[in-house]
């Protein structure tokens, strides 16, 4: 009896775990693809991590919905090596969705630093290449300048910027980072919670591994 009620649950668990696959799939093409947060960073090094972030959500989510066929055929054929094999990649995918939350909340100062300084560089260059880039930027987020506003232009192009009267003292990165703010707390919010259903997963193998040795 407590064996066919772990396996109903198991059972409805996998598909719930396939759901969240697809779904942190999703999600990471979506941080990639999404205009506020890849457009103004398409010419920056400095932000390689900002897209792979994206690319781990993505690769998180294909093993999701692996393991979640692992975990599926492991509960329909009573099979204790792939509830195992089902077990150890649930583990593994844990440590890494907290670890993705974790930097999300704790390093996002740092990314900030990181982009004011490379909006400074644009701001202090006088090619016609980085003078659009800050045009658009600024159209985008009415904002100014990159740190601290329209003082971060130097002398010779405080007459070329199109910043707005309103936005003289709304430095970029501030504005930015203000807009992308939700995004990211979804991010860490999502990584966490996933991370919270995988335990349960974990769990519900291993006392299912028990039954089907005791029924065994």
């Amino acid at each position: 009896m407590c064996g066919d009620m772990t396996k109903c649950f198991m059972h409805v668990f996998n598909v719930l775990f396939l759901v969240i696959g697809l779904g942190l799939t999703g999600m990471g093409i979506w941080l990639r693809l999404d205009e506020n947060a890849g457009k103004h960073f398409e010419n920056s090094d400095n932000f390689n991590a900002l897209h792979a972030g994206s690319y781990v959500f993505i690769g998180v989510g294909v093993v999701i919905v692996l393991l979640a066929i692992i975990g599926i055929c492991g509960t329909i054929r009573r099979s204790q090596c792939l509830l195992v094999v089902f077990f150890i990649g649930l583990f593994i995918i844990t440590l890494i969705l907290i670890a993705i939350g974790v930097i999300v909340l704790t390093q996002m100062n740092v990314v900030k630093e990181s982009f004011g300084d490379y909006l400074m560089t644009k701001v202090q260059d006088n090619s016609e290449e980085s003078k659009s880039y800050m045009e658009n930027l600024q159209n985008a987020f009415d904002c100014c300048g990159a740190k601290t506003g329209l003082t971060d232009y130097p002398v010779t192009r405080l007459a070329q910027n199109n910043c707005k009267l309103d936005n003289y003292a709304k430095p970029c990165s501030d504005a930015f980072f203000k807009k992308l703010s939700p995004n990211l707390m979804v991010t860490a919010g999502i990584s966490f919670g996933a991370a919270f259903i995988m335990m349960l997963g974990m769990a519900l193998s291993m006392c299912y591994c028990c039954a089907i040795r005791k029924s065994g």
